[in-house]
């Protein structure tokens, strides 16, 4: 009966003893690799004209993204036009960017769906503009030629995987982007992106 009652304390403490071991493992968080790629997205950032009046510019942008668990690498293209003048003289911009940002995810939340995180970007990149002139029928076309310009955003992503190795994102950012010739400088925006990604 001794032996019994001591087999029976020894299994019950052993028990214990594991599962409080379990408790104490610390959790760690899934590494997550993706590839990121933002087909759609709407840009919005305000210019002033030569007449100091405020305008909005819409750009055209498509980006991908390589992410690791707190950080991400974003290159981004983006591609405005602006018409003004009259039948008699126009003036048109052509304005072209490219930029990479590095992007740090400083708060995360979620090991499964859907997960979220809040990130801080700064980014560096290249810019052209070309300025078609047209007075009555003569027309002048001059370049900028690629000059740098760089930025600062602050952000919030969400994501949801459907399968192992695919999934939806968005992500939300506002940012300060800073170039020679802009005015004001820094010009304030901000952007929305969708798209997939392939994760492993």
């Amino acid at each position: 009966m001794r032996l019994i009652l001591a087999a029976l304390i020894l299994m019950v403490s052993t028990n214990v003893f594991a599962q409080q071991s379990r408790m104490k493992r610390p959790v760690v968080a899934p590494q997550i690799n993706q590839l990121q790629i933002y087909p759609l997205s709407f840009e919005l950032r305000y210019e002033k004209d030569a007449a100091e009046n405020w305008l909005e510019q819409k750009p055209q942008n498509i980006s991908f993204a390589y992410r690791a668990t707190a950080w991400s690498i974003l290159f981004e293209y983006s591609q405005f036009n602006e018409s003004s003048g009259n039948s008699t003289l126009n003036i048109e911009r052509d304005h072209k960017e490219m930029v990479m940002w590095g992007r740090w995810h400083l708060w995360r939340h979620g090991q499964k769906n859907p997960r979220f995180s809040i990130f801080g970007a700064g980014g560096i990149g290249t810019y052209t503009e070309e300025i078609t002139t047209t007075l009555a029928s003569d027309r002048l076309t001059e370049s900028t030629g690629s000059k740098m310009m760089g930025g600062f955003a602050v952000g919030a992503d969400a994501s949801y995987q459907f399968t192992k190795s695919f999934g939806a994102i968005a992500s939300l950012e506002g940012r300060a982007l800073m170039g020679q010739d802009f005015d004001p400088n820094p010009t304030f925006g901000g952007i929305v992106r969708t798209g997939l990604f392939f994760a492993w």
